[in-house]
């Protein structure tokens, strides 16, 4: 027997609406599940087309601490910005951006500043990008490589991607593959994350052997972890 669940709830015509202060954005696509996000501070609960206003209204009560909670750790958190004077961090370090006019497009270090010259201000972004890659793959190259003969786990070779939801990967033909945004925090964190991924070329799952390996390599991988889970966010956005 089967049972049509479009009985048991209304169909709403509208794809998003606000119910609660709460943004609601029903999918014609086969959802079937129901998710609550936050995304800029603002509250988001994906749902199929056929939920009830009652029910999402129960779930928003339910949830209500944990929107609050999660709305002020992205209010607090430490965002990330292109502005000239604000802080930038490289490589576990604080640098004071300064973006200055100038007939040629580069970026370099000079005391405590990382230096954006360029033609137009709606360059910096750009060419800051372009420099942190460049620096993110001399960075890496020596970094894997020194790592990979530390703890005598060989890989057969080095990528360098943006990624926007994880820090690298390891195949299984032990390539490993990083994030370039990785130059942008601690160098103990760099090195968990090199550990990490070299880990999976031994243990391709995460095992308790795989665990055990790491801890094996880095004594501080669980500070390591939690570190990039608590403050990583909004640079693997950048």
């Amino acid at each position: 027997m089967k049972i049509d669940l479009k009985k048991f709830f209304r169909v709403s015509s509208s794809k998003s609406t606000v119910i609660d202060n709460v943004k609601i954005i029903r999918s014609t696509k086969r959802l079937k599940t129901i998710s609550l996000q936050i995304k800029n501070g603002i509250p988001i609960i994906y749902c199929p087309s056929y939920i009830k206003d009652s029910y999402i209204r129960s779930i928003i009560k339910k949830k209500q601490l944990w929107i609050k909670k999660k709305i002020n750790v992205e209010k607090n958190r430490e965002k990330i910005l292109i502005k000239n004077k604000s802080i930038f961090p490289f490589l576990g370090r604080k640098f004071t951006l300064l973006t200055l006019a100038s007939e040629e497009n580069k970026v370099f270090l000079k005391n405590n500043s990382l230096v954006i010259h360029c033609t137009e201000f709606k360059l910096a972004k750009k060419n800051l990008v372009e420099w942190l890659k460049l620096e993110a793959k001399k960075y890496f190259v020596k970094r894997v490589q020194f790592v990979s003969s530390k703890i005598r786990i060989n890989f057969k070779k080095l990528n360098l991607k943006g990624y926007r939801a994880m820090w690298g990967s390891c195949s299984s033909r032990s390539e490993i593959c990083l994030n370039w945004k990785l130059v942008m925090l601690p160098k103990k964190v760099i090195d968990y994350v090199i550990v990490h991924e070299l880990c999976h070329i031994v243990e391709p799952n995460h095992s308790k052997s795989f665990w055990s390996l790491v801890k094996q390599h880095d004594s501080e991988y669980i500070e390591n972890k939690n570190w990039l889970k608590k403050n990583g966010i909004e640079v693997i956005k950048f």
